[in-house]
């Protein structure tokens, strides 16, 4: 079946069930055509998107594995990718994007289940826009749907444009291929188009959903809110290297939450009700992936694949190196003993107390827009505000007193420090991959006391620069195969 069908008149929702097998079918009983969007709309207008956020927490939608398990498994593939965190023994899921072993695309799982899953979110959510298109017609509920909706497709475009192609300083990277961009239900294949056409669509879609978002607060954070939507606008701003937009959105960001206090912070990061998240996962007995879930994976203290089977991931010695000892932050985290665990570095950062796979998911954090207002703060040369912004967020960490970092005064060597400090700050979130390719730094697991282990490495046995083929996937090739607009010429390295 070929992935340009991806894109049929279809939208799968929680009314009529759970997301099917083969999103591509149309005889399937779960789908609900256009059509019958109004009278759905009429019924209950949530309907519509709860499929979209089901699907993020879904096992096996593409395939039946333990890798596979929505939004989660993508952040996870996104840090094991990088230097930041480390596979402690060699084997078992998460393993081959540890050893940058399967970006090509005659593997047909990783780039294939990667670009299906964020397209088909983004087909179900064209559909929620295309039905919502008429504003002046619509009720305030419906305004805030379509602007989850617009929020939610400028997210996946952002994560499926940095899996398919790098990011970078934009001049450099601008005018490289993009992926393809859908805002309409079609059967017919779209180009790569460039990656500067890619975040146009993006950064529409965030400015366009955000001032329908005003308003509307649900009761638990598993939706994207004006806040949510403003941070994630700041993030691709950032990414296009239009500064002045990203700073504006984070001081907004900033100005609108609170940091959680330091007692919060060692407590798992299992909670959607944290002061500090803006977007998750409420995680119940209902929805619980038990066994393919990212606490099975990252959690060493579950009964999971890292608790039970010992795939523990730990953190870079490195990057600890660089937390400073009254940073709360480094209490989630081993030293190089392991501690009780006898594990060198790790981590105690995603612990869910339950010991059932209870724990709720991350997705969005304010701390994220502190790093990105200094950064701009930066680039727009004002070191000083910098200093100040990252004064906040490291005393909110500090266990007692002040923090004891001390700041740069230079904008280069700055930069080097917030790109460390945001490391620290959003390890294990999925952001570390993104983070190196965008400033364009080498990954490098091979430095002098590496605890990356040797016979785990592999592909990653080498530094691997800026812009090295293994940094991205390829395009799928089902994709190159169905969609007569992109041929094996388009296809990345």
């Amino acid at each position: 079946m070929k992935f340009k069908f991806i894109y049929i008149v279809a939208i799968t929702t929680f009314l009529l069930g759970s997301s099917c097998s083969d999103f591509l079918d149309p005889e399937d009983s779960s789908i609900v055509f256009t059509d019958d969007l109004p009278d759905i709309l009429e019924r209950n207008t949530d309907a519509l998107i709860q499929g979209v956020y089901g699907r993020s927490v879904e096992y096996a939608f593409w395939a039946s594995r333990h890798d596979d398990f929505g939004q989660k498994s993508i952040d996870l593939a996104v840090d094991l990718s990088s230097e930041d965190m480390v596979h402690y023994s060699n084997k078992q899921w998460f393993i081959t994007f540890y050893q940058f072993n399967d970006r090509a695309a005659a593997n047909t799982y990783s780039p294939a289940r990667q670009w299906a899953y964020g397209y088909a979110q983004i087909r179900d959510l064209n559909n929620i826009i295309i039905a919502l298109a008429d504003e002046s017609k619509l009720s305030e509920a419906e305004k805030n749907l379509k602007g989850e909706a617009l929020a939610l497709r400028a997210f996946h475009y952002f994560t499926l444009i940095n899996l398919y192609q790098t990011a970078g300083e934009w001049s450099h990277i601008k005018d490289l291929p993009g992926v393809p961009v859908y805002t309409e239900v079609t059967l017919e294949g779209k180009g790569r188009g460039t990656v500067a056409e890619t975040y146009d669509r993006i950064l529409a879609d965030y400015e366009a959903a955000i001032p329908l978002l005003k308003g509307f607060a649900p009761p638990v954070l598993t939706r994207i809110t004006q806040v949510g939507a403003k941070l994630l606008a700041a993030r691709a701003y950032l990414y296009t290297g239009d500064y002045a937009k990203a700073l504006t959105y984070s001081t907004e960001v900033v100005n609108a939450t609170s940091l959680m206090p330091t007692s919060e912070y060692t407590k798992g990061f299992a909670d959607i009700s944290n002061v500090e998240w803006l977007w998750g996962a409420d995680i119940t007995s209902v929805n619980s992936t038990s066994y393919a879930s990212f606490f099975s994976i990252i959690d060493g203290l579950s009964p999971g694949y890292a608790g039970a089977l010992g795939q523990y991931k730990t953190i870079d010695k490195r990057l600890y190196d660089n937390i400073h000892a009254n940073d709360v932050r480094k209490d989630n985290f081993e030293g190089a003993d392991g501690g009780e665990y006898e594990v060198p570095y790790f981590q105690l950062k995603f612990v869910d107390a339950s010991k059932k796979f209870l724990g709720d998911y991350v997705y969005l954090r304010a701390a994220e827009a502190y790093y990105i207002k200094a950064e701009s703060e930066v680039r727009t040369n004002d070191i000083e505000a910098a200093k100040k912004t990252l004064d906040l967020i490291s005393n909110a960490r500090a266990k007692s007193g002040t923090h004891s970092y001390t700041w740069a005064s230079t904008p280069e060597a700055l930069l080097d420090q917030i790109f460390v400090q945001k490391r620290i700050e959003l390890w294990g979130e999925g952001h570390a991959l993104f983070e190196f390719n965008r400033l364009e730094k080498t990954i490098d697991r091979t430095y002098q006391g590496t605890n990356h282990p040797a016979a785990n490495i592999i592909g990653g046995d080498r530094p691997l620069p800026w812009h090295d083929a293994l940094r991205t996937f390829q395009i799928p090739i089902k994709e190159i195969e169905g969609d007569d607009a992109i041929t094996e010429a388009d296809q990345n390295p």
